[in-house]
C-alpha cells in the first residue's frame, strides 16, 4: 500500500527572517547574478590580492624622507640667496646713506658758496660803482667832439686851434691856457676819431656845452664847413665825455626812451636823466635795472 508522504511544513518565521535580513554591498557584489556563471573565487579580499601594507609604509616613509631632504636643501639654498641679497641690500643702503650725507654736505657747502658769491657780487658792484664814479669825476672837465675828420700830420697845436675856432663859432673865447689837454681816441672809423678836450675848469666846460646847446635850440647846425675843413660838410656833435660804462648806459637809455615815447634823454655832470614830457618829473638812470622804470612809467 502506498504511503503518502508529505513534506514537513516550513516555518514561516524562517522565511520571513530570510527575506527581512539586510544584504551588505560586499555580499551583493560577491553574489553571482546568475547561477550559470561559475564562482571563480568565493573570497575576493584574500591576503594574496592586497599589497603589502608594510612595504607601502616603507615606500611612503622613504618618499617623505626624500621630500624633507629636498625641502631642507632648497631652504638652505634660499637662505644663502637671501643672505646674499640682504648683504647686497645692506651695502646699497649704506652706500645710499653715505651718498645722502655727501649730498647734504655738498648742499651746505653750495649754500655757503652762494652766500659768499652774493657778498662778493655786492662788493664787486660797489667797487665798480666807485671806480666808475672816480673815472667819471676825472672826466668832469672834458668834452667830446665828434665828426671832425683827421688830417695828415695832425698835432696837438692843430687840434687846439680847431677848438679855439669852434669856440669862436659858439661865441665863446677860448685861450690856449684854458685847455689842459686835447687828443683823439680810438674809434671804429679811424678817419673821424673823436676829439677829447680837457679844459682847466668845470665852469669853462659847462659854458662850452651850454653855448653848443643854445645853437642847437636856435636850429644852428655846426658843421665842418664852418671850420673851413675841406671835404663834405659833416655835422659836428659835442657832448660830455662819459666813461665806457656810462656811455653804454646812455645808449641804452636813449633807446628805451625812444621805444617808450619819452621826449627827453640827456646827460648832466656825468649823470643820465630821462623825462617823459615837459613838466613831468625826471628820472635818473644809474644802472641798467633803472631802465625797467622807464617801461613801467610808460
Amino acid at each position: 500500500m502506498p504511503i503518502n508522504r508529505s513534506p514537513p511544513p516550513q516555518s514561516t518565521t524562517s522565511k520571513t527572517s530570510a527575506a527581512t535580513l539586510p544584504v551588505s554591498n560586499e555580499q551583493a557584489l560577491a553574489t553571482p547574478l546568475s547561477s550559470s556563471e561559475p564562482n571563480l573565487s568565493s573570497d575576493t579580499h584574500s591576503p594574496e590580492s592586497l599589497p603589502n601594507i608594510t612595504f607601502r609604509n616603507t615606500n611612503l616613509t622613504h618618499f617623505m624622507s626624500e621630500m624633507r631632504k629636498m625641502f631642507h636643501e632648497f631652504k638652505q639654498q634660499q637662505d644663502e640667496k637671501y643672505d646674499k641679497l640682504f648683504s647686497v641690500v645692506n651695502d646699497i643702503r649704506d652706500s645710499l646713506e653715505f651718498l645722502s650725507k655727501q649730498h647734504e654736505d655738498l648742499k651746505l657747502e653750495v649754500k655757503v658758496l652762494e652766500t659768499e658769491r652774493e657778498g662778493n657780487l655786492k662788493y664787486i658792484n660797489e667797487l665798480e660803482r666807485k671806480l666808475d664814479s672816480m673815472e667819471q669825476s676825472a672826466r668832469s672837465t672834458c668834452v667830446e667832439i665828434r665828426n671832425i675828420p683827421c688830417c695828415k700830420s695832425e698835432t696837438k697845436s692843430l687840434l687846439l686851434n680847431t677848438i679855439i675856432e669852434t669856440g669862436k663859432l659858439l661865441n665863446l673865447t677860448i685861450q690856449p691856457r684854458d685847455v689842459k689837454d686835447v687828443f683823439r681816441i680810438k674809434a671804429k672809423d679811424p678817419a673821424v676819431k673823436p676829439i677829447i678836450v680837457d679844459f682847466t675848469s668845470v665852469l669853462l666846460k659847462e659854458d662850452f656845452l651850454q653855448k653848443f646847446r643854445n645853437h642847437i635850440k636856435n636850429n644852428f647846425k655846426l658843421t665842418t664847413e664852418h671850420l673851413k675843413i675841406s671835404g663834405p660838410a659833416n655835422r659836428i656833435y659835442i657832448s660830455e665825455n662819459l666813461s665806457a660804462k656810462n656811455k653804454r648806459l646812455f645808449f641804452l637809455a636813449r633807446d628805451a626812451a625812444k621805444t617808450n615815447q619819452f621826449e627827453f634823454c640827456w646827460v648832466s655832470h656825468g649823470r643820465i636823466f630821462v623825462r617823459e614830457r615837459p613838466g613831468s618829473p625826471h628820472l635818473q638812470v644809474k644802472n641798467e635795472s633803472d631802465l625797467a622804470r622807464i617801461t613801467k612809467t610808460a
